[in-house]
C-alpha cells in the first residue's frame, strides 16, 4: 500500500513539474524578447513580433488545452496533469453551473456538463498580458516599412482581439460589468488598428450596453452614440439606454430627442413607447403628444402595416380603446398576415372579455349577469379569430410566441366549451400544446 502510495505522489510530482518546466520555457522566452527589443534590436519588427508572441503564449498556456463546449470527461484527459476540485453548484446571473476549480483556474460547466466559460485565477504574469501584446504588435507595425510581417502581425493582432472578447463575455457571465466593457472596448482597439481594420458594431454596441450595467454612464453614451452613428440600435434598444443614461448624468434636454428618434425609426418597441409616454406623464405634459411621431412616419409610408398597431398601443395605454382597435384591425387591413397585428386585435377582446368576467362575478342581477356574459361570450368569439391566425403565422416567424398564444386559445375555448361542445375539442386541442411545450 505505502509502494502504491508512493508511486502516485512521484506520479504527480512528476506531472506539476512538466507543467512548470513548460511555464518556465515560456517565461525565459519572454524575458530574451524584452531584453532583446531593449537592445540591439529595437528597431527590428521581426524581434517585437516575437515579443508579441511570446506574451500571447504566456497568457494562453494556462487555458491552451481547453474549448468552450468541453466536456466534464474531456477535460479530465486534457487536463490530466493537473489537480482539480470537487465540482460545485454556483450561481451567476441567475444561471446555475458547476464550478470546477483548478490551482491557475475556475471552470464553469452548464447542467448538461458543457464547459461555458473559465477564468484565470492565478496567471503567470500580474501585468495585462493582451495589452503588452497588442502595444508589441504595433511597435512591429510600425518599424516593419517593407510589409514582410503583415500577415503574421495581422494573426497576432486577431488573436489578441479575440481573447479581449472572451475575457468580456467572461467578466459578463461574473456579473463584472465594468472589465466585460473595458474587454470589449480593448478588442475594438484592436479591430480599429490597420492590420485588421474591421469594426463589429455589435461588438460597440456591447461596450456601451456593459458599461450601463456598471453604471458608467458617461461611457456607455460614447459607445451607445457610436453604435447608433454605424447603424446598429439593436432593434432600436440603445436609444432606450441612451436616454436613461442622459436622465442619469442629467441631461433631460437630450432625452426627449433621443426618444423621438428612436420611436420614428422603431415605433414598434415597447421600452421606447413606454418611456415616453412616461416622460410625458413625469412633465406634465399631454401624452398624446407622441401621436405627432408617429403620424409623421405614417406620412412616409403609409402602407407601413407596424406604425398603426403602434399608435394603437398608444391610443391603448392612453385607454382609448376605440382609437386602438381601429388601428390594430387597420394594420391587418393593411397586411392579414402580419402576426403582431393579430395578436393585438386577439388580446384587446380577451382583455375587454376579462373585464366583463370580473363585473360579473360581483354582479348581483341575475338579468344583468346573464347580460354581462353573454358580452363577455362574444368578445371571447371576436378573440379567437385573430389569435387562430396568429398561432397559425408563429410557427414560421416567431415559434417562441406559439406557447403563449396557445394559453390565450386554452383559456377562451374553456369558456366556450360550455356554450358550445364544438368547442371542446379546440380547448382539448390548445391545452395539450400549452402543457407539452411547458
Amino acid at each position: 500500500m505505502k509502494k502504491i502510495l508512493f508511486f502516485a505522489l512521484m506520479l504527480t510530482v512528476a506531472q506539476l513539474g512538466a507543467q512548470n518546466k513548460e511555464a518556465d520555457a515560456a517565461l525565459k522566452a519572454y524575458e530574451k524578447s524584452k531584453a532583446d527589443v531593449a537592445g540591439k534590436k529595437a528597431l527590428d519588427a521581426a524581434s517585437w513580433l516575437k515579443l508579441g508572441n511570446n506574451i500571447v503564449n504566456i497568457y494562453d498556456l494556462p487555458t491552451k488545452n481547453i474549448w468552450q463546449g468541453l466536456s466534464a470527461p474531456e477535460a479530465k484527459v486534457v487536463l490530466k496533469d493537473q489537480r482539480s476540485s470537487t465540482p460545485k453548484s454556483v450561481t451567476l446571473n441567475g444561471e446555475t453551473y458547476d464550478l470546477v476549480s483548478y490551482p491557475d483556474k475556475d471552470l464553469y460547466y452548464t447542467p448538461n456538463g458543457a464547459l461555458a466559460f473559465w477564468m484565470v485565477t492565478k496567471p503567470l504574469l500580474p501585468q495585462n498580458l493582451l495589452i503588452e501584446a497588442f502595444e508589441a504588435y504595433k511597435k512591429a507595425y510600425e518599424l516593419d516599412t517593407k510589409g514582410t510581417q503583415k500577415k503574421a502581425l495581422a494573426e497576432g493582432v486577431t488573436k489578441v482581439q479575440q481573447f479581449f472578447i472572451q475575457d468580456a463575455m467572461t467578466a459578463n457571465s461574473l456579473g463584472n460589468y465594468s472589465l466585460s466593457s473595458e474587454n470589449f472596448g480593448n478588442s475594438i482597439l484592436c479591430a480599429e488598428h490597420p492590420l485588421i481594420n474591421r469594426l463589429d458594431t455589435i461588438v460597440v454596441f456591447y461596450t456601451g450596453y456593459t458599461a450601463f450595467y456598471a453604471q458608467e454612464y458617461a461611457r456607455a453614451v460614447t459607445y451607445f452614440q457610436r453604435s447608433l452613428n454605424m447603424g446598429y440600435s439593436q432593434e432600436g434598444a440603445a436609444y432606450s439606454y441612451l436616454a436613461e443614461c442622459y436622465k442619469v448624468l442629467n441631461q433631460p434636454e437630450k432625452i426627449e430627442p433621443t426618444l423621438a428618434e428612436g420611436f420614428t425609426k422603431f415605433p414598434s418597441n415597447q421600452g421606447i413607447l413606454v418611456t415616453l409616454i412616461n416622460l410625458y406623464t413625469d412633465n406634465d405634459e399631454d401624452p398624446s403628444k407622441i401621436m405627432e411621431y408617429i403620424h409623421f412616419a405614417q406620412s412616409n409610408e403609409p402602407n407601413n402595416e407596424s406604425l398603426y398597431q403602434a399608435e394603437g398601443n398608444i391610443w391603448k395605454r392612453l385607454n382609448n380603446n376605440e382609437k386602438a382597435i381601429e388601428c390594430f384591425k387597420k394594420s391587418v387591413a393593411i397586411n392579414p398576415n402580419y402576426l403582431f397585428g393579430q395578436i393585438s386585435i386577439g388580446t384587446y377582446y380577451y382583455e375587454i372579455a376579462l373585464e366583463l368576467q370580473d363585473l360579473a362575478a360581483e354582479e348581483m342581477d341575475d338579468k344583468k349577469y346573464d347580460a354581462l356574459c353573454e358580452e363577455m361570450d362574444q368578445m371571447l368569439l371576436q378573440a379567437a379569430g385573430p389569435l387562430e391566425a396568429a398561432y397559425t403565422l408563429s410557427a414560421s416567424s416567431h415559434p417562441d410566441l406559439q406557447i403563449d398564444i396557445a394559453a390565450y386559445l386554452k383559456s377562451v375555448y374553456y369558456r366556450l366549451q360550455s356554450k358550445d361542445e364544438k368547442y371542446v375539442p379546440l380547448h382539448d386541442k390548445y391545452n395539450n400544446i400549452v402543457q407539452q411545450g411547458r
